[in-house]
C-alpha cells in the first residue's frame, strides 16, 4: 500500500501515506496547517518540468496513483508497482505483492480512506542508474473539500522505481510520519547539518 513547507505542529493521528496511503484513526482535527500547496489534489509541486522522458514518466508515478486514490480505485493504485514489490506502510504493515497492495489498498479505499484525495508537496528523484531510482516525497491526505493538509497528516516516504519493459515501477515503498515538521523539510548532510530542500531533483 498502499506529500513545499509548512510550520510545526504535531497532533494524534494515524495515517499510512503517499506514495502509499494514510490511515486515519481518529477525527480529523479543525485546525489545518497551511503549507504554500493549497491547491488541489493533483497539483504539481512548482519546480522546473524536466524534458528528459524518464524523468517525466518518473513525475508521473505520482499522479498515476493520485488518479487511483481519488477513485478509489486499489487495482489501479497497485499496478504502479511491480508484481513482486513491497510496501511498508505508516502502520509498519508489510504487505508483498501487487495483489495483496491491490486487496489492502481497496479496503482503506472503501472504509477509513473512502472520499479522500492525496496532495503532493514536495518531491526529490535521483537517479542511480538509467532503469533505477529513488524518490522521496511529502504528501498528505485531504478529506472532503479540504485543499490544505492538516497537522499529522503529514508524512514522507521513499519508492525505490525500476524500469521495467519501458514503465517505472515502484518495486519498494517505505512510509513515515512526520514528526518534526521543520527538521523534515531538509535532509541531514553527512556533517549532520541539514541540506538543500526536497523540492529539487537531481
Amino acid at each position: 500500500m498502499d506529500i513545499r513547507r509548512h510550520t510545526t505542529r504535531t497532533v494524534r493521528l494515524a495515517l499510512i501515506g503517499g506514495l502509499g496511503a494514510t490511515l486515519v484513526t481518529s477525527t480529523p482535527p479543525t485546525a489545518a496547517v497551511t503549507p504554500d500547496a493549497t491547491g488541489p489534489a493533483a497539483s504539481r509541486p512548482t519546480t522546473a518540468v524536466p524534458q528528459d522522458p524518464d524523468q517525466l514518466a518518473l513525475r508521473r508515478v505520482w499522479e498515476r496513483q493520485a488518479e487511483a486514490w481519488a477513485r478509489g480505485d486499489g487495482a489501479a493504485y497497485a499496478r504502479v508497482y511491480t508484481p513482486d514489490a513491497d510496501l511498508v506502510n505508516i502502520k509498519g504493515e508489510h504487505l508483498h505483492d501487487r495483489r495483496v497492495i491491490a486487496a489492502r489498498l481497496q479496503h482503506y479505499f472503501d472504509h477509513d480512506l473512502k472520499n479522500t484525495r492525496i496532495l503532493r508537496l514536495d518531491e526529490r528523484v535521483r537517479r542511480l542508474s538509467p532503469t533505477t531510482a529513488l524518490i522521496v516525497r511529502r504528501d498528505c491526505v485531504l478529506y472532503g473539500g479540504e485543499t490544505a493538509c492538516r497537522p499529522g497528516r503529514l508524512s514522507i516516504n521513499t519508492s525505490v522505481v525500476v524500469k521495467q519493459a519501458g514503465q517505472w515501477l515502484v518495486t519498494s515503498f517505505h512510509n513515515t510520519l512526520v514528526q518534526d515538521h521543520g527538521a523534515a523539510a531538509t535532509p541531514l548532510s553527512a556533517g549532520g547539518h541539514f541540506g538543500a530542500a526536497f523540492d529539487t531533483t537531481e
